[in-house]
């Protein structure tokens, strides 16, 4: 029986909350998988809505990483680092008709002996919050 590979996420502040201008720092590891199945790992900084009307998504910050590098094959799977200063806006917002989401995904393709190729994501939420007035 083969399970399903473990993507950890942990960010920079525990109460995964931020306000425009922070830096968000994010740790990120693959388990429970060999080196060779593990082809790309996508980790990105986005927001998206729910709700009622048209679903929008952005993404902020994106990078990919693959198993090929220049310095011949590297491991994906070993813990990594990101870091990226939010904007401004959108901030996060849950209202009755509409949210606004913002989170952390880390995003994999991979592929078990000659089985075709296979996608699993985990994401992390947090908030983007408003800088109260002093």
């Amino acid at each position: 029986m083969r399970f399903d590979p473990l993507i950890s996420i942990r960010l920079n502040h525990a109460s995964r909350e931020y306000y425009p201008g922070d830096k968000l720092e994010c740790e990120y590891q693959i388990d429970a998988i060999d080196r060779e199945e593990l082809k790309s790992v996508e980790v990105s900084t986005l927001w998206y809505t729910t709700g009622k009307g048209d679903e929008e998504d952005a993404i902020h910050f994106y990078e990919r990483r693959t198993q090929k590098s220049p310095f011949g094959d590297s491991d994906l799977r070993p813990l990594a680092h990101f870091s990226t200063e939010l904007p401004p806006s959108p901030l996060s917002y849950t209202g009755t008709n509409l949210n606004i989401i913002w989170c952390v995904r880390v995003r994999i393709v991979v592929q078990f002996d000659d089985a075709p190729v296979r996608e699993f994501s985990h994401s992390q939420p947090f908030q983007l919050n408003a800088k109260h007035a002093s």
